[in-house]
């Protein structure tokens, strides 16, 4: 895209962890560095972490996406905690 196009820089939503943020289930990140060093001079981030956006900290309990006859669910795998609802309301464009 050249300059004087009138578009401006893009909005990407990107999941925080790969931007260098630690929120990942251990607390550590997956930095992707294409994304901050190659791309980041030409978009604006918005950086999501939907675990941490249903009030998840971090480092927490691994998740994992299950099959059920209601359609996936989201469960932590200890304690087998149904975490769908509270996802699927974080998703929700009325929240």
């Amino acid at each position: 895209m050249s300059e004087g196009h009138g578009w401006g820089r893009p909005r990407v939503a990107v999941s925080s962890c790969l931007l260098g943020e630690p929120v990942r289930h251990n607390g550590g990140h997956s930095r992707a560095r294409f994304l901050t060093d190659d791309l980041a001079p030409f978009v604006d981030w918005l950086p999501i972490c939907p675990e941490m956006e249903i009030g998840l900290a971090a480092p927490r309990e691994s998740l994992r996406l299950e099959r059920s006859p209601d359609g996936p669910r989201l469960m932590t795998r200890r304690s087998r905690r149904d975490l769908t609802p509270a996802q699927t309301a974080a998703c929700s464009p009325t929240r």
